[in-house]
């Protein structure tokens, strides 16, 4: 299974469609000292909410920066910014790290989400012993979200944990987008699920799947799962900017960690389509699980990153590893920054 990050016409011009919509130029422009930023992202996730905070408390703005999030699903956000579209995305330091291997030039910048916010759910009916999930899982269709994406990364790697093929012993169904797992599961499409909140606390709420019945932050503890990503061109051309960027989502990081109604309020802004309580159980989930610990990314949650994107098989990058000498640049994270 091997991800071809080259960006088809189809998918630069979703790109590009999408990012039309956004003042000024798509990557960074400036206006009346105002200097304006395209972050795209892959899905629009509560585990984004230290990013949201930072532009919807103005953390941004005082450090002159305009920051805009679109949502590009099916590999788009890493595509829009290989292609100059955006001026960096959020996501997973393994897509940097793909695309690097096929002679692009990306690093990060600073972390987001620190563990895997993945879970496998079992649809209801489907019996799943948890002493021995191998055996149980032996046969079953695997919605695993995007081909290439962190989510089915992950899956993979957990599944060869277990001593299993996953291109024989499962059916690996791949969803582009998110979401699409709970009617997979609901219409009998699929019997597992590997997701992530909040589609994990949607599926429990309206009965689809119970509780998880393995959980990626534990199993993989500290993780480099969801990054600020930009190119290497970016950095070196306008480091200011970068040194602002890392400044504000440092104060959105700490924002969320210490003040938990208001992290309760912005999700609601943000996902105005869900209940309170869902966001709520969704921010207990997430606070528990610690998947938010600074935008510090140290090079042992990059290496657990790395090493479960290469055994899985997607990440192919022998002759030119990618390593933290040359894939992060936190040189202008704020200092004291975990």
């Amino acid at each position: 299974m091997k991800k071809q990050l080259v960006a088809t016409a189809a998918l630069l011009a979703a790109a590009a469609v999408a990012l039309s919509g956004c003042s000024g130029s798509a990557s960074a422009s400036s206006s009346g000292g105002t200097k304006k930023i395209v972050i795209a992202e892959p899905v629009h996730g509560i585990g984004y909410l230290p990013l949201y905070a930072a532009i919807d408390e103005g953390y941004f703005k005082k450090q002159g920066l305009d920051v805009q999030t679109t949502t590009l699903t099916g590999g788009a956000h890493v595509n829009a910014v290989l292609s100059g579209n955006a001026w960096g995305f959020i996501g997973g330091i393994e897509s940097a790290a793909i695309a690097n291997a096929k002679g692009a030039q990306l690093e990060a910048i600073g972390g987001v989400v620190d563990r895997a916010n993945v879970y496998w759910v079992a649809r209801k009916g489907v019996k799943i012993d948890p002493n021995n999930l191998a055996a149980s899982l032996k046969g079953l269709r695997i919605a695993a979200s995007r081909h290439g994406g962190s989510v089915e990364i992950d899956t993979l790697y957990e599944l060869q944990k277990l001593g299993m093929d996953p291109s024989k012993d499962v059916k690996i169904i791949n969803n582009d987008v998110s979401g699409s797992e709970l009617s997979l599961l609901k219409s009998d499409q699929a019997d597992i699920a590997a997701t992530s909140d909040p589609v994990l606390s949607e599926g429990i709420s309206e009965g689809i799947w119970g509780q998880p019945i393995m959980s990626l932050p534990a199993t993989l503890g500290k993780f480099a799962y969801s990054d600020i990503v930009t190119s290497k061109a970016n950095v070196k051309k306008d480091p200011a900017t970068v040194k602002k960027f890392d400044a504000a989502l440092a104060q959105g990081m700490s924002y969320v960690l210490d003040n938990h109604a208001g992290a309760q309020k912005i999700a609601e802004k943000e996902f105005p389509t869900m209940s309170p309580s869902l966001i709520q159980s969704t921010l207990t989930r997430t606070y528990a699980d610690k998947d938010w610990d600074g935008i510090g990314i140290t090079d042992a949650a990059l290496k657990v990153d790395l090493t479960v994107a290469r055994q899985s098989g997607l990440l192919q990058d022998s002759s030119n590893p990618a390593t933290a000498a040359n894939i992060l640049d936190l040189s202008y994270l704020p200092k004291n920054s975990n």
